[in-house]
């Protein structure tokens, strides 16, 4: 194991050869997790350096990020989703500490349009890191975690450990590339086209409301630097969470302004976030927008849409509560109608188990939802794949956030794929829908340097 001063300061070969001996002994396969000092301070640039792994900042200001897999499921749909949900308590029986956090997400549809943008990522996969570091306003914590089967070798182990903190301890360039174009998917002219076309599903009576997505894909001269992306969407967007899942080289990030839920100690937040309007230039325009927001009658019906789904969905298991009337969030470009919700569980319900209830929202997918769904998978013409899917991190003991996977772009080699969609309601109008979009998609694109 070639980990030199590393490897020497936190005596990792060490401690790493003995317990996979021990291991070996006792167990067909366990966990290790051994406490370290974080080798970085910055923890939006080691993402560049490895094939996997994720960071997370919430709107509270807390950071964390995983590099490498210590272990990781691939589920197929969501109903081994909810197995691997009923599983994670023996993890604690294999090792694992309780307050461990396992990070990950999964897709839109399970019966997603064929493509191959999406290949690195599973419907959903969830990680435990080699390396986790998390910084708050205490400071730095910082662990190891190590599987240990029969199947692997001790040298393949330390290989494995050893790249990853040379990774850390030797980033890449943090030079921006250059821009070489952008194209959307599909053309804005038959982007309206399908929003006429929702319009009218709508008018015909079965569909209450359609969410159609739309795709961007910005090109570069090489790779885009996620350490730079991920600064830029904390600098322009404070109040979102910015996270990004890197698998087998591709990246999926963003800075999503909605909490689809969040569980601690058997209290659960989420919130109601549907209705948008574009910020004004001046001050005296901001505040008419939120004026015309709040009296728009097609954004307060679409909130309204949203807040009836949530609330029945979680009724049966929490005691919920809520204000009488949206209240307006504003975010760097755009404001958005927004009712927070929150509750005592009364059931023994799990994080994961309400987020696959309430997932997809209508402010993503539609109302009725199976029908919607029915209709964006002949006609949206998208594979969205996780986007406006559910990313996030849980520990074993069941507390956790998970997040609705908006404002966000697929990063493959040299190209951004960045995604955005608009709540179609009957009285919609295509052009202005198609407008919306676009402040929605500036999140990304700013971030990526496409706007400079």
């Amino acid at each position: 194991m070639n980990t030199h001063s590393v490897g020497t300061e936190l005596n990792i070969e060490r401690v790493l050869t003995e317990r996979y001996k021990q291991c070996q002994a006792d167990y067909p396969s366990c966990f290790y997790q051994h406490d370290v000092q974080s080798p970085v301070s910055d923890l939006t640039t080691p993402l560049d350096a490895v094939k996997d792994g994720w960071y997370i900042r919430t709107n509270g200001g807390d950071e964390f990020l995983g590099l490498g897999i210590a272990k990781q499921w691939k589920l197929p749909n969501v109903s081994a989703l909810r197995s691997f949900d009923r599983e994670r308590l023996n993890l604690i029986e294999m090792g694992l500490r309780p307050n461990t956090l396992i990070a990950g997400g999964w897709s839109f549809s399970s019966s997603p349009s064929p493509d191959h943008l999406w290949d690195a990522f599973s419907f959903s996969h969830w990680t435990v890191p080699a390396l986790f570091i998390r910084k708050t306003a205490n400071g730095y914590s910082a662990q190891l975690t190590l599987f240990i089967d029969r199947h692997q070798s001790l040298n393949e182990i330390l290989d494995y450990y050893a790249g990853i903190f040379d990774s850390v301890m030797h980033p890449v360039s943090t030079c921006s590339p250059k821009v070489l174009g952008s194209q959307s998917y599909p053309s804005a002219q038959e982007w309206t086209k399908r929003v006429d076309d929702a319009i009218s599903a709508l008018r015909s009576g079965h569909l209450s409301k359609l969410v159609l997505a739309r795709r961007v894909d910005a090109t570069f001269a090489t790779s885009p630097n996620l350490g730079n992306i991920l600064k830029r969407l904390q600098h322009h967007n404070p109040s979102t969470t910015i996270f990004a899942i890197k698998s087998q080289g591709h990246t999926f990030l963003g800075a999503t302004p909605e909490r689809l839920i969040a569980v601690h100690n058997h209290h659960l937040r989420t919130m109601a976030l549907a209705g948008t309007m574009p910020r004004g230039k001046t001050a005296e325009d901001d505040r008419a927008q939120i004026t015309d927001l709040l009296s728009s009658e097609k954004d307060q019906r679409e909130h309204a849409t949203v807040v009836k789904r949530i609330t029945d969905t979680l009724s049966p298991y929490a005691n919920l509560t809520m204000p009488k009337r949206p209240q307006v969030l504003t975010l760097s470009n755009v404001h958005h109608l927004w009712t927070p919700i929150e509750g005592q569980l009364r059931e023994n319900a799990s994080l994961l188990s309400l987020a696959t209830l309430l997932h997809p929202t209508p402010a993503v997918g539609g109302e009725p939802r199976e029908a919607a769904i029915e209709w964006l998978q002949k006609y949206e013409g998208l594979n969205r794949g996780w986007y406006a899917g559910g990313v996030g991190f849980m520990d074993l003991q069941g507390n956790g956030s998970i997040w609705v996977a908006l404002r966000s772009a697929l990063i493959r080699d040299r190209t951004a794929h960045c995604y955005a969609g608009c709540g179609i309601m009957q009285d919609s109008i295509a052009e202005r829908e198609l407008a919306e979009s676009e402040w929605k998609l500036q999140a990304m694109l700013n971030a990526l340097g496409v706007n400079d």
